[in-house]
């Protein structure tokens, strides 16, 4: 005999449950037969009484895995074993390849198409390729976010390009700085564990999608002749993505290499905590701002002694003696911008909107991308900062 609960159509769609609808004109009455709801109470160990209250916090039932069961003679803590996905990973990876490679024509220069001495350095971080940030539709600001708008975003990113192209012809080089966090998680968490996240794609699905969007937007920069070399920075050492964020630009970079030679594209891997690199005058130390195993508290947004030392003691143990030092990371989801006697330090705004836990506990956010231009040989840097301004439900 089926037990009806009555749930609104977003709440019933959450559930992610095949059901049969009635309606009448003022309420959505949703029949679950009587296998979905011992489903839901036996595996999932709470009352269906308490779906309405899981989803009114933004909780999905589907997603819980760590719950109290409790009967006439026994109480049980009950951790469910999380489901691995890193097998549907391997099998999408091949059909990825071969789609980049079909009728793919390899390009190769014998010489420079240019003799500028100037960079364009366009920085992304904190794209959070599968975050839902309006989970339950119950987000303060409702916020969309799925790999159609993260590609759209992709695509101004290449708009701006051409722009600063058009302006100054082909730039030397084209540095493409990924600063972390490019996934949200694995299986639903942070690759650091125990912090839950409200995700809207699978491990495999942000794979396929992180992959596509890199390699997809060097191919069109090649084919426009933006620069005489392009370098894809990657940082993979960051407190979301981790080792998932290492597997995806691993993927990137092992396609890229079998399109282009490395005088022509190059994918640099960033795996330590910082990293420097260095072009002309100019010396880059690039990290995410917060590691993926030992801080728990990331460097700030405002300069404090502490990070000061670190930095300090980051450039002596090096011996970087660039004249122009730029300390620039990502983390905060926040632009800043300070100068002390041995470098400058940016931080820079997140790709994708805040994610639910963001918008009620801080309020909203901005979201974008930053453009520069480096001269090879002097310190007149042009900074421009392109803001997205993603769609919301109001």
């Amino acid at each position: 005999m089926n037990k009806r609960i009555r749930l609104s159509d977003s709440e019933a769609e959450n559930l992610g449950l095949e059901i049969r609808i009635k309606k009448d004109q003022k309420n959505s009455k949703y029949t679950i037969t009587s296998e979905q709801l011992e489903k839901l109470y036996i595996y999932r160990g709470f009352d269906p009484a308490l779906i309405g209250e899981c989803i009114e916090k933004g909780i999905s039932p589907d997603k819980i895995r760590h719950y109290w069961h409790k009967s006439e003679h026994f109480s049980l803590n009950v951790v469910e074993e999380k489901q691995d996905q890193s097998v549907k990973i391997g099998d999408v990876f091949d059909s990825i390849i071969e789609k980049h490679l079909k009728d793919f024509q390899p390009i190769k220069r014998t010489q420079p198409s240019s003799k500028s001495n100037k960079a364009l350095k366009v920085t992304i971080t904190d794209s959070h390729v599968g975050m839902n940030p309006n989970p339950g539709n119950n987000s303060l600001f409702q916020y969309e976010y799925n790999s159609k708008i993260y590609n759209k975003s992709i695509e101004k990113v290449y708009n701006s390009i051409l722009k600063e192209h058009s302006t100054f012809g082909t730039f030397d080089l084209l540095l493409l700085d990924d600063l972390g966090d490019l996934a949200d998680g694995w299986n639903g968490y942070t690759t650091r564990g125990g912090h839950n996240l409200p995700q809207n794609m699978t491990n495999a699905e942000v794979f396929e999608v992180c992959v596509d969007a890199y390699v997809n937007l060097i191919r069109s920069l090649v084919e426009a002749n933006v620069a005489n070399k392009i370098i894809l920075r990657c940082i993979c050492n960051d407190n979301h993505s981790g080792d998932f964020g290492l597997i995806i630009n691993k993927g990137i970079q092992k396609i890229i290499n079998l399109m282009y030679s490395n005088d022509i594209v190059e994918v640099d891997i960033l795996e330590r905590f910082i990293e420097h690199r260095t072009y002309g005058d100019h010396c880059f130390v690039l990290t995410h701002g917060k590691d993926k195993e030992q801080m728990k508290g990331g460097l700030p947004v405002v300069l404090n002694d502490k990070a000061i030392r670190l930095i300090n003691d980051y450039i002596e143990h090096y011996d970087i003696d660039s004249k122009f030092i730029h300390v620039e990371k990502g983390d905060l989801h926040q632009i800043g911008y300070q100068r002390t006697k041995k470098f400058d330090y940016r931080n820079f705004m997140s790709f994708a909107p805040p994610s639910s836990w963001i918008q009620h506990n801080f309020g909203d956010s901005y979201s974008g991308y930053s453009i520069q231009v480096i001269p090879k040989f002097g310190n007149e840097v042009s900074h421009t900062d392109y803001f997205i301004e993603y769609d919301k439900r109001k």
